[in-house]
């Protein structure tokens, strides 16, 4: 899971570094309002924790996937037909990084 925000000034896609699991841990961290530092246009600007988002990191799902295939072959050639089991590694993943993803994104903090 990424965190991401849009600059005000420029609209341009920002990451925000200390990856937190809930919205209501960064809320204790950093309080209602943060100052962001824009990377493509030099601003710095407040903005609200509401406007954070949290997205899918696709290469923890493309490591997923590497990890199935690679034991799905093992187990392939070692046991037979159950080795495309590990197949399910990829979809394990991804299920996992959507919940918390979503998780983040349901729970928004009340503005004052």
């Amino acid at each position: 899971m990424k965190l991401e925000y849009r600059c005000p000034s420029c609209k341009a896609t920002n990451y925000y570094t200390p990856v937190i699991a809930t919205r209501g841990d960064l809320h204790m961290k950093i309080g209602d309002n943060f100052d962001a530092n824009c990377r493509s246009c030099n601003s710095k600007e407040k903005v609200h924790i509401n406007k954070i988002t949290a997205v899918q990191n696709k290469k923890l799902i493309l490591i997923g996937a590497a990890i199935g295939l690679i034991t799905a072959v093992i187990l392939w050639s070692i046991f037979g037909a159950i080795g495309t089991v590990s197949l399910g590694i990829p979809i394990l993943f991804m299920t996992v990084e959507s919940s918390a993803t979503n998780s983040f994104n349901k729970y928004m903090i009340r503005r004052r």
